[in-house]
């Protein structure tokens, strides 16, 4: 009797073990499906980007649409560098660490990337919308 509950302890605490690590994989799956969104959005980004710095190199003719033109740009500047941060400061070391903390950390890198793709969504919307305007003239 006491072999069988031993063995049913030892399987419970492996089973646990198992489902730790799956919650710990799929909440990494997670994080790195809204990266992989992310950088896709990149290419974008660096469109519009590249657009707006030719314009800002043509003679001024309107001092307020150069000012226009400067603030999407930062925009644009501030959600690449807001990703280029988050992806310098994304370290997952987890040696000696539990499984909440895993979890937390997965899970507040999760909220990070997920504020660097609203912000990068928003300047890409704003800037195309911007450009496509400028091309319709």
């Amino acid at each position: 009797m006491k072999k069988l509950l031993i063995v049913t302890i030892i399987g419970l605490t492996l089973s646990a073990c198992t489902d730790t690590k799956k919650q710990e994989e799929d909440l990494k799956s997670d994080l790195l499906k809204v990266h992989d969104k992310v950088m896709g959005s990149d290419d974008a980004l660096m469109k519009n980007k590249s657009q707006l710095d030719s314009l800002l190199k043509l003679p001024a003719k309107d001092t307020a649409e150069k000012t226009n033109i400067k603030a999407i740009d930062t925009k644009l500047l501030a959600a690449e560098e807001a990703m280029e941060t988050w992806m310098n400061n994304f370290k997952p070391d987890f040696v000696g660490k539990s499984h909440n903390d895993i979890m937390k950390y997965y899970s507040d890198q999760k909220k990070q990337i997920m504020a660097v793709d609203s912000q990068m969504n928003v300047a890409i919307k704003e800037s195309s919308a911007y450009l496509s305007n400028k091309k319709a003239k």
